[in-house]
């Protein structure tokens, strides 16, 4: 009887043991999707902004009206996303014009323009542009991701 009793309490312990560890390892497999998510829409907010024009995407109205009209895809699986774009000139000049600053709130889908620039913008030779995913993850953790471009005026984007 002890001897049964003995392998029953091990068989608990390597029962609950089990249950802990899948438990850690499908939470770990959810982060890694919400992550690889944020990358899709980060990812295909650079090429909407690759495809513009100079003078569209240093305009806030533009990024705001047209780049964030639609909710990217992978949005469904990142909780409470909150996409920015953040364009300011690079290197940063003596005479520095007011960086533009465009959100959307993929809860709600409102998209508003934060900071809309002084109109010097498409006067800078090169900008640098940050694009943020922020979310709360399934576990309540705010979690954020970012990439940063640097364009050149007559490079890939100079087009008219």
């Amino acid at each position: 009887m002890i001897e049964s009793l003995i392998a029953l309490s091990i068989l608990v312990i390597l029962l609950a043991g089990s249950y802990a560890a899948n438990g850690h390892v499908w939470g770990l497999l959810r982060s890694s999707l919400e992550s690889i998510g944020a990358n899709r829409v980060l990812n295909s907010r650079a090429e909407q902004l690759r495809a513009a024009t100079w003078n569209q995407f240093t305009d806030a109205a533009y990024l705001r009206d047209a780049v964030f009209a639609v909710a990217p895809d992978a949005a469904s699986d990142l909780g409470g996303l909150l996409e920015t774009i953040d364009v300011s000139a690079y290197p940063v000049p003596t005479l520095n014009p007011a960086p533009l600053q465009v959100q959307r709130n993929n809860t709600t889908g409102a998209a508003t323009a934060v900071g809309m620039g002084d109109g010097r913008m498409p006067e800078q030779p090169s900008l640098r542009v940050n694009l943020t995913a922020s979310w709360v993850s399934k576990g309540g953790r705010p979690r954020t991701r970012q990439i940063t471009l640097v364009f050149c005026k007559g490079g890939i984007s100079g087009r008219k």
